[in-house]
């Protein structure tokens, strides 16, 4: 198959627009909206942390309820652990979306990303709903991906094209995060809005959905930190077009993998863009007999402080990526063990290598192969190093 990288290209039939809302402080951006010109079959993914935020609950029921127009977003604040009020107030930016659109309320979902405990000036979002629908357009999704934005460096998007059941179909993504990244949806502070104009049954695009998740925003880690706000939507809305793709079928397979290469694009952004990263990191497992046991261990490496910190310093120090694997699986043996570090040997059958490359490490891409020889089976997950940066920025988030 082949896939065409397109700039920023909304699928046929969406709209997006972005503005500041008076939400956050800086008068940065701080409200996006997306929009589709038809009923849209939708899916999400939902943070696995008990205490989810009151727009994930909202949107979970209106998922349930109702076919998708439109998805409002607001950055600055989480609207989590802030009780009936936090229900009502995601409630109420859906019901204004609604009433500017004519739509019913349920066919509008709602995310929200900042500080958590804060109750949300609901006020200020609705005084902006307005100007956000007028703006509505095609070329608004730049806009829409920066008013998503809080420690974020830059606007993260990616959109690519390719041939499915006869017809060109868009898909395109736009995500936020940079810290409190940590996977477990059935997931980081993440949010993903993924929107294409392919025909598709709701039961193909589920499983697409999770497919594509779980090589991508379940396959980063900044901090081992889970968020109370990740969510990940995904938005079809048929315009393209093409043949019904239905589950299991060939086209089904194609769209797969082209909704998957969206979604890996846009995790490595964030991976990219981790809050005082300094390197961007890939563990490469090889070898485990399942891959969900070859993605226990490449989580065990990246989230293991001590390696990131000997990353951080361009220090090859194997011992620190054995820890991390013998830790989280007993099992493991020195001898089956084999580690590289940007393709040199550094732990092999059983024995550490001398580094003579002293630069080995100095890049910002670090590449970590390991193999432990008990399988056939993979997996990769991407991380960052943990900097003197990232601390500062934590130390006054808010």
């Amino acid at each position: 198959m082949t896939l065409k990288t397109v700039s920023s290209v909304l699928p046929l039939g969406f709209k997006a627009s972005g503005l500041s809302a008076g939400i956050k402080r800086s008068g940065k951006p701080d409200l996006a909206l997306f929009f589709s010109e038809s009923p849209c079959v939708a899916s999400a993914m939902m943070t696995a942390n008990a205490f989810k935020a009151a727009p994930l609950v909202v949107s979970a029921q209106h998922l349930a309820a109702s076919k998708t127009r439109a998805l409002i977003a607001n950055s600055g604040n989480a609207n989590c652990m802030t009780g009936r009020k936090g229900l009502r107030d995601a409630r109420e930016m859906t019901a204004s979306v609604a009433r500017q659109l004519a739509l019913k309320k349920e066919e509008v979902l709602v995310a929200s990303t900042g500080i958590i405990g804060k109750p949300l000036a609901t006020d200020k979002i609705k005084a902006a709903v307005p100007g956000l629908v007028s703006s509505l357009s095609v070329k608004g999704f730049p806009s829409a991906a920066k008013a998503v934005m809080t420690t974020d460096t830059f606007a993260k998007t990616a959109s690519l094209q390719a041939v499915i059941g006869g017809k060109t179909v868009t898909v395109c993504g736009v995500c936020k995060g940079a810290g409190m990244i940590a996977p477990r949806m059935k997931m980081a502070t993440m949010l993903a809005f993924c929107f294409t104009d392919a025909l598709i049954e709701k039961a193909a695009l589920k499983d697409a959905l999770a497919c594509a998740v779980d090589d991508s925003f379940n396959a980063v880690t900044i901090d081992n930190c889970m968020s109370t706000n990740d969510m990940v939507v995904l938005m079809a809305n048929g315009r393209a077009g093409n043949r019904m793709i239905k589950k299991g079928s060939p086209e089904a397979v194609r769209f797969s993998r082209l909704l998957r290469q969206v979604c890996i694009c846009l995790a490595k952004m964030i991976v990219e863009d981790a809050e005082g990263a300094t390197k961007f990191i890939e563990v490469r497992i090889s070898g485990t007999a399942t891959k969900p046991q070859a993605k226990d261990l490449a989580f065990g490496v990246a989230n293991s402080n001590l390696f990131k910190c000997a990353m951080f310093g361009s220090d090859p120090n194997w011992g620190r990526i054995a820890a991390a694997l013998g830790a989280t699986d007993s099992r493991l043996k020195q001898e089956d063990l084999r580690i590289k570090l940007n393709g040199v040997y550094v732990f092999n059958n059983g024995r550490p290598v001398a580094v003579k490359d002293r630069g080995l490490l100095k890049g910002r891409n670090i590449v970590v192969d390991v193999a432990v020889g008990r399988g056939k089976s993979g997996a990769t997950v991407y991380t960052s190093d943990l900097s003197y940066g990232y601390v500062r920025i934590n130390a006054d988030y808010n």
